[in-house]
């Protein structure tokens, strides 16, 4: 009876059940929706428990075979010049969408949202999205994200699931061990291994409720939509899905060539992950799925994957970095202020930082740090972040799962350039 339980829930068709029922009740039932709250955020805990512990030892394992071993497929200058062409790329698209599609000027026909923007809402509105006070919003800068790269704390950083630090402790920590005699760093390795080995059966649990886990979460985060203001707001969430979109179709035309078991059998093989991105909406989560996959069904070199798939989950957040130069255009269409060419470079270069310093943070405080953008274009974030507030729940799903194609695509590109082809399991 386990077993047939067990083999449908890892079909798809439950998955495909499970979405329209979780859609259905989120829209038609809200109060019910939120009800599913606590189990999606049990389901989203057993998934966080192994991305921290499996993200330190792979990243570490990985510096510490590359500077010992030489990892033949992978190079970390291939890595930086790979993810800065493809976030400067993101960026630069989601600027002309940005100014094609006008946003900023539609959005001003709706009276509710002009008065919204144009009014001093902090005294008016106390809470928003995830309950978060209005007035408390710290205001991020660029010497914020700088001071934050590396922890005072090593171990709070590790309590706190501070991911761009956790993953500058491991890089440090991979060096550090790699000057160590052989003796030792063997076992390193072997430790790393083990406990990477052990989370990995942890994670086999919500693995295997995985419908019935992203049923909860779809559930509540629909139930959170705000369908007035996502109707005043259709031209915007239109604009940046078609910025997502071009760079899913740059993905999908990176698999084609670069994929080791071609473009149809790429996007299967990554199936699991992709519902993890739309249910969690976390990157971080979707992280021990996609290695999982690029290991055992692309065939790729596994110390190149565990160093490749980390780095690109928390620095090459392609979706995020499009969407944040998508809005600084948007804010700026609506406060009218034109943008030269090099406000608009410097929008792109202020994305990559945005992106790198939200990692691992959603809701209102991702939203909240596109300030390290806008304040120094003196453009106002505090009355338009309701706005923006009110239409994520729609977008961030779309975002998270380009970042994990992206993410995927440049991958194979930067592990299989000779375009090596295997056939897939």
């Amino acid at each position: 009876m386990s077993g047939k339980i067990s083999k449908l829930l890892s079909s798809g068709y439950a998955t495909i059940i499970g979405a329209i029922c979780a859609i259905f009740i989120g829209i038609c039932f809200p109060e019910a929706g939120k009800l599913f709250t606590l189990p999606g955020n049990i389901f989203l805990t057993l998934i966080s428990i192994s991305v921290i512990p499996i993200i330190f030892s792979s990243v570490t394992c990985s510096i510490i075979k590359m500077i010992s071993d030489k990892i033949a497929e992978i190079t970390v200058s291939k890595i930086i010049f790979t993810f800065t062409s493809i976030l400067i790329l993101a960026g630069g698209i989601g600027i002309l969408i940005g100014i094609s599609s006008h946003s900023g000027e539609t959005i001003m026909n709706s009276k509710l949202i002009a008065n919204m923007v144009f009014q001093d809402v902090q005294n008016s509105i106390a809470e928003v999205s995830i309950f978060d006070p209005l007035d408390t919003l710290k205001k991020f800068s660029f010497a914020d994200f700088i001071s934050t790269l590396l922890p005072k704390n090593p171990f709070a950083a590790f309590a706190e699931g501070n991911i761009i630090q956790i993953l500058s402790v491991s890089i440090l920590v991979g060096f550090a061990i790699s000057h160590l005699d052989s003796q030792k760093r063997e076992i390193s390795l072997r430790s790393l291994t083990v406990l990477m080995q052990s989370f990995k059966k942890i994670l086999k649990i919500p693995t295997k409720i995985l419908p019935i886990g992203m049923f909860c979460l779809l559930a509540s985060n629909i139930s959170k939509v705000n369908f007035e203001d996502m109707l005043a707001m259709t031209r915007f969430i239109c604009g940046s899905f078609i910025a997502f979109s071009v760079l899913i179709l740059l993905a999908l035309f990176v698999f084609a060539i670069y994929s080791p078991i071609g473009f149809l059998k790429s996007i299967k093989s990554i199936k699991e992950a992709i519902i993890i991105a739309f249910s969690t909406c976390s990157n971080q989560a979707t992280l021990p799925f996609l290695i999982t996959a690029l290991r055992d069904k692309f065939r790729l070199a596994e110390q190149a994957v565990d160093l490749a798939i980390p780095l690109g989950i928390t620095m090459c957040r392609a979706g995020n970095v499009a969407y944040y130069a998508f809005v600084s255009i948007f804010i700026a269409s609506v406060y009218n202020q034109p943008l030269s060419i090099y406000e608009q470079g410097f929008i792109i270069l202020g994305s990559i930082m945005t992106s790198f310093a939200s990692s691992g943070a959603n809701g209102i405080i991702a939203i909240s740090m596109i300030s390290i953008i806008l304040d120094p274009l003196n453009l106002p974030i505090n009355s338009i972040i309701l706005i923006l507030v009110a239409v994520d729940p729609i977008i961030e799903p779309v975002r998270t799962i380009t970042s994990l194609i992206m993410n995927a695509a440049v991958s194979c590109f930067i592990i299989n350039g000779k375009r090596r082809r295997v056939q897939c399991k």
